[in-house]
């Protein structure tokens, strides 16, 4: 039998559904919360050295573990009240975090969804254009900097000016920081904030559509999404993600074999990509996700993503899991 960890929340539906997968095929989960009410139990001994799991009834040894889904997502079920409430919220999470981080090294013999090491990397949006460019994908012209001045002198070719955040803003209930176009005027306005911190500037393209492409292992989802025919979502898709249409596409050999060359050089197992079809019909490339969603569009389109993240958890083994 299969002894498999999630680091993430239970109630999450992408989990939740991959959880499903695993038990029809007669694996054991434990899954450990750091972010919510649900949280498991972890405990380290060290005379001998073990680790210990507990999930309401389930209880396993770390050597026992075979396989690690590490999805932690932003926390959005409260939001502190004050200033002791938020101090005791980062105390708690710090603690979490420093907990949970070592098992990289003490679970080493387990396969990973993904890879501590890669994932930390390539949530890096830098990286991530960078190592695309290098695998010849054409990606916006870009400028990330704190610089007025550069800012303003490199954007002025620019068509029009998109912002993107290099992380995210989140507040509950339903505040979100997405992708905005911007006129110099207001980059000129937001002159003393953007001192505060580097923010990501390119140049808008038009688009016919986008792509959400998902890859586990070496399985590829093409997802075509239609957001030039919603107004909301014209920028920034995720706005109005629930409303839109979404297809199916097959992409050509070519496209394929790229786009896992570039998964393979991020080292990752799951990966969502978003890229832009521009009015030419080139594909350019915009980020990787290396903890995307797809649980709207697999079930509108029927497409096994859960089901493929559950085999690729059993099925690996640490003798085949290459990314160390």
């Amino acid at each position: 039998m299969t002894n498999i960890l999630i680091i993430g929340d239970k109630n999450d539906p992408h989990i939740a559904s991959v959880v499903n997968h695993l038990k029809k095929k007669n694996a054991t989960v434990i899954v450990i919360n750091p972010l919510g009410d649900t949280k498991g139990n972890i405990t380290y001994h060290f005379s001998p050295f073990k680790i210990v799991f507990k999930d309401l009834d389930t209880k396993i040894n770390h050597t026992d573990i075979d396989a690690v889904w590490w999805r932690i997502k932003p926390n959005l079920t409260s939001y502190p009240n004050n200033v002791s409430e938020f101090e005791t919220n980062n105390f708690v999470y710090r603690e979490w975090q420093l907990t949970l981080e070592p098992l990289f090294s003490f679970l080493e013999h387990c396969f990973w969804i993904n890879r501590r090491s890669s994932d930390k990397l390539v949530r890096n949006k830098p990286y991530q254009l960078f190592k695309a460019s290098q695998n010849g994908f054409k990606i916006p012209k870009t400028l990330i900097s704190n610089d007025y001045n550069s800012i303003q002198e490199s954007t002025k070719d620019f068509n029009r000016i998109i912002y993107k955040p290099l992380s995210y803003f989140i507040v509950p209930p339903d505040k979100v920081l997405y992708s905005n176009i911007m006129s110099i005027g207001e980059i000129l306005d937001n002159k003393e904030n953007i001192k505060m911190a580097p923010c990501i500037f390119q140049n808008y393209i038009d688009k016919k559509y986008e792509l959400r492409i998902t890859i586990v292992g070496s399985k590829i989802f093409a997802v075509k999404i239609n957001s030039q025919e919603n107004e909301l979502a014209k920028y920034d898709w995720r706005r109005n993600q629930l409303n839109l249409k979404y297809e199916i596409i097959q992409l050509d050999k070519i496209m394929e074999n790229k786009i896992l060359a570039l998964h393979n050089d991020f080292k990752l197992t799951y990966g969502a990509y978003d890229f832009i079809v521009d009015k030419n019909g080139d594909f350019i490339f915009l980020e990787v996700n290396p903890a995307g969603q797809w649980l709207w569009f697999e079930k509108e389109l029927k497409i096994d993503i859960s089901e493929q993240i559950a085999t690729e958890l059993i099925e690996k083994t640490a003798h085949n899991n290459v990314y160390n």
